[in-house]
This record gives structure tokens, C-alpha cells and sequence, in this order.
């Protein structure tokens, strides 16, 4: 076998005290808290990372995004995403161990009214009504698929703040 040259060596070391240096990949066995579920509007991005941060769960939650988020999930309009997200939902309690899903919907959301029409736009009071349907069907699909999960749900304003749905 051939020694290894100083480069060669040098790259190995830097390999090991990277690996060493880097918080540990997988679950320490006791799993992580969540699975957020939320809508790609780009104006929300940074107040759902505070969200989660300011619940203790900065670092222990995984994310699926897709338009309207939980409205994705449910909406006749999107039924071709639906599955995937399911999908997604099981092998993340598999390889996480999560304990919740956290759904989140916000307003002014363009996919909520390709989902349920214009009025969405217009009426804040049918907009709260149809995101808290979307949110309780979404959680009844969460419960039928994985009974053991907690379900969070809440709608984001513009400022960020939530209103969590019950």
C-alpha cells in the first residue's frame, strides 16, 4: 500500500476535524420537535425562522414548503401535490421521530385564492373562515395518518404575528 502524501494527509486531517467541529447530523436518539408546513411566499420566510426560534425549536424542526402550504395540502386545486406531502410527512417521523406538525397559512396568500376564488382577497372574515377550514382539514389528515403527532396550527399576518387556531 502506498503512504500517503502530505496532501493527501493534510486533506484527510481536514476532513476529521471538520466532521469533529460539525454538530452531530442525525438525531441523538430522542428525535426532533416538528415538521413545519408552510407556504413559499418569500415574505414569510424570516418570520416563520423566528416563529420557530422563539418556541425553543430553532435547529429541531425539518420544513415542507409548497403555494399555500396546509391549503396545498387540501385543496381540490392542488390535488396533485397532496401525496407528496404525506409521503414526506411519514418518512419524516420515521428518520426524526418528530413529536408535532406545525401548520402554518398567512394572509394576502395567492394560492388560498386559487384555492377558494378572489372574495379571499377582499374579505378578511371569509379569509380567516376558509384558512381555518383548510387548517382543521389539514390537521384531520395529519391525526388519520400519524394519530401520535400534535398538531400546531396558526395564521401569519404581515407583520409576522400568529394567530393560532384551535
Amino acid at each position: 500500500m502506498a503512504a500517503l502524501s502530505r496532501r493527501r494527509l493534510f486533506g484527510v486531517g481536514l476532513g476529521a476535524a471538520a466532521l469533529a467541529a460539525m454538530p452531530a447530523l442525525a438525531s441523538d436518539g430522542k428525535g426532533y420537535e416538528a415538521n413545519l408546513m408552510n407556504c413559499i411566499d418569500p415574505r414569510f420566510t424570516t418570520f416563520l425562522w423566528k416563529y420557530m426560534g422563539s418556541r425553543g425549536w430553532q435547529d429541531q424542526y425539518s420544513q415542507f414548503v409548497v403555494a399555500g402550504g396546509p391549503i396545498g395540502v387540501v385543496a381540490p386545486a392542488f390535488a396533485k401535490w397532496q401525496d407528496t406531502y404525506w409521503d414526506n410527512l411519514a418518512i419524516t417521523v420515521q428518520l426524526h421521530s418528530i413529536k408535532r406538525v406545525v401548520g402554518v397559512v398567512h394572509r394576502d396568500c395567492g394560492a388560498a385564492a386559487v384555492a377558494y376564488g378572489d372574495r379571499i382577497k377582499t374579505d378578511k372574515a371569509y379569509e380567516t373562515a376558509m384558512s381555518t377550514e383548510a387548517l382543521h382539514q389539514f390537521r384531520d389528515g395529519v391525526k388519520k395518518r400519524q394519530p401520535q403527532l400534535v398538531v400546531d396550527l396558526g395564521i401569519m399576518d404581515l407583520t409576522g404575528a400568529v394567530e393560532p387556531v384551535s
